[in-house]
Formats: structure tokens, sequence, C-alpha cells
């Protein structure tokens, strides 16, 4: 399953890289924009519900250090085996979606460099 997500991955970052080739500055800028938006829309939520089963689970076995929220994937070795994939599955999706959003800033960032750049035309 994994390596389903990391295929997948990889197939995307390629077309990515294509687009970043052929598109041009304002298109990049867009696609940029929008990755960055998808990112945080599902990113946050999963991130939420990750660090509250993660806070939950913890807490339910006495094993919630304070300021646990500090480093949260530091107590990831205290997790009981039931709750595990529970919380780690959670914690990979919003992960996954730090990964769209700093893609989509690189997108944007590198449309942005495109339309400032001397000599280069739309």
């Amino acid at each position: 399953m994994v390596e389903t997500f990391i295929g997948l991955g990889l197939v995307a970052l390629f077309c990515i890289g294509g687009l970043a080739v052929v598109a041009t500055p304002e298109t990049l800028v867009w696609a940029g924009i929008g990755l960055a938006v998808l990112g945080f829309g599902y990113g946050m939520p999963t991130a939420i519900v990750y660090h509250f089963r993660l806070y939950r689970s913890l807490e339910r076995c006495d094993r919630l250090p304070r300021r646990w929220w500090l480093s949260p994937t530091s107590h990831h070795d205290r997790l009981p085996p039931e709750d595990r994939r529970g919380v780690l599955v959670w914690g990979a999706i919003g992960g996954s979606g730090f990964a769209v959003i700093v893609i989509g800033i690189v997108l944007t960032t590198l449309g942005l460099w495109r339309m400032l750049s001397p000599g280069t035309s739309s």
C-alpha cells in the first residue's frame, strides 16, 4: 500500500515538473496557488484529527507528557499498539498535505520568478 502511494507521488512530481517546464508563468502561479489551497484544505483538518487522536490515545493510557504538542512525533513510541494505526494514518495524510503545500509554494515562486525575470516573455 505504501509503495503505491510512493509511486503515485513520483508520477505526480514528474507531471508537475513537466508543467513547470512548458507552462506560462501565469499558469504556474495559479497552479501553485491551487495546490497550496488544496494542501491547506485537507492538510489542516487531518492535522487536527491527528493531534486529537494522539492526545486521546496517550491520555487514555496515562502516557501523556507535559507539552507533548511541541514534538508530537517523538511520542509515537508511547502509543498503545491498538491505537497506533488509527493515529499514524492521520499523521501521514496531514504530512502529505504539507508536501502539497510546499510543492504549491515552489510552483508559485517559480512562476513569479519567471514572470519577473528580465528577457522572459509570456
